[in-house]
């Protein structure tokens, strides 16, 4: 395996982020919250002092009077051909919905990246969970996470590079203040490194698409139910090619800087039994944790999600040990009167199908959180479920 390689830098997960998106942009719509904030000032910064992208321009750094504003302008944006990108958290996230609906349904590439926060609910709190970025599921963007402030940097990258191969927006996450403000030593991805990852004939196929009075197209139109369903399954397709696209971006940029990822990847033991899934911050103390219960005999494992959307579910299924039969799936969001959270039933769903292939055995799935202790809401069976739904057989209380 090549050696890693990039530039030392000692920055934080913000600064890491918006490093590359400043390269990779001509047009940087924001309007700053916390923790987000600083990945636009460092742009705002690097913008008034006339600091080129990796096209030798200046991007036009844009201030919004609101999120919604800052998304509308990445619309603009990206409709007329510009590489594009905004940085955002929380309420702001939620305030993009609408555009961000609009931007995946028109196969516009473009990134947003996040530095993930609790939306507000009895109160207001500027720490982490997921649940802005959960908020975000059904708009039919990619979501990438990142885990640490060296992949806040690389994914990013991966992010800018497979929106232009695959025409679907990415929405890059990584956990506010606990990444986003933590200072690290990493191996920064240089111009060169950059420019590799990026094929001059997307950003050419993108601008061809670009609205242009002199290849007038129809768009935005309304459309009667009939019509308008068969265009959005028309868009499978593109959704369906992203882990491939992601796959491949982590293999040239593997092959580039040494620093190889998956979209879903197993460390522990071989012969696990035990498996913890997560995704976010809390892999660096899982690993050592794991690491540590192997080396004493302790049949657990450990799987880290980077691609969340669309959700990699045979490359879980491939991660997981044939001899696996609990996973504990750690969600960092809470979501009411659900069955199970996100991920969880991700995860849950991915393996029941798989079981139902003849692939592997169901294990046993339990849901528990991270980043915050809580007691859960969910119901707990008083006696055994009936085994007629892998969902109900194999449980969804967390421990």
């Amino acid at each position: 395996m090549r050696e890693p390689v990039g530039d030392w830098a000692t920055i934080d997960g913000n600064e890491a982020a918006a490093r590359v998106a400043y390269a990779l942009s001509e047009v940087i719509a924001l309007y700053p919250i916390t923790p987000a904030s600083p990945m636009g000032e460092h742009c705002d910064d690097w913008a008034s002092a006339g600091r080129p992208n990796l096209f030798g321009t200046v991007p036009e750094v844009l201030a919004m009077q609101s999120e919604a504003g800052a998304a509308g302008a990445l619309h603009g944006a990206t409709t007329r051909g510009a590489l594009a990108s905004t940085f955002t958290a929380s309420q702001g996230l939620l305030l993009m919905l609408p555009n961000m609906y609009k931007i995946a349904g028109e196969l516009s590439p473009a990134v947003i990246h996040v530095a993930a926060r609790t939306v507000a609910t009895h109160a207001l709190s500027i720490f982490g969970d997921h649940s802005d970025v959960m908020a975000a599921r059904p708009t039919g963007w990619a979501m990438l996470g990142s885990g640490s402030v060296q992949e806040a940097a690389d994914l990013a990258l991966i992010s800018h590079s497979a929106t232009l191969e695959s025409r679907v927006p990415f929405l890059h996450f990584f956990d506010g203040f606990r990444t986003s403000h933590e200072i690290s030593k990493v191996r920064l991805p240089d111009d060169d490194d950059i420019a590799a990852m990026i094929d001059e004939r997307w950003i050419a196929q993108h601008r061809m698409r670009a609205l242009d009075p002199d290849r007038p197209v129809l768009r935005g139109s309304a459309q009667n139910p009939d019509v308008f369903f068969q265009a959005r399954e028309a868009g499978n397709p593109f959704t369906l090619a992203v882990p491939a696209i992601v796959e491949g971006a982590f293999a040239r940029f593997a092959e580039r800087t040494g620093r190889r990822y998956g979209l879903v990847d197993y460390v522990g033991a071989p012969d696990a039994d035990r498996v913890v899934v997560l995704m976010g911050s809390g892999i660096g103390a899982a690993t050592e944790a794991v690491g540590a219960l192997a080396a004493a005999g302790e049949k657990v494992g450990l799987v880290q999600v980077r691609l969340f959307r669309p959700f990699p579910s045979e490359a879980l299924v491939a991660a997981l040990p044939e001899s696996v039969r609990a996973v504990a799936v750690m969600d960092r969001t809470k979501e009411p009167g659900a069955v199970a959270d996100p991920l969880h039933l991700d995860v849950i769903a991915s393996l029941a199908e798989a079981a139902a292939c003849g692939l592997r055995s169901m294990p046993r799935v339990i849901g528990g959180a991270t980043g915050s202790r809580r007691r859960s809401s969910r119901r707990r069976w008083s006696r055994p479920p009936s085994t007629t739904s892998p969902l109900l057989r194999h449980g969804t209380t967390s421990p």
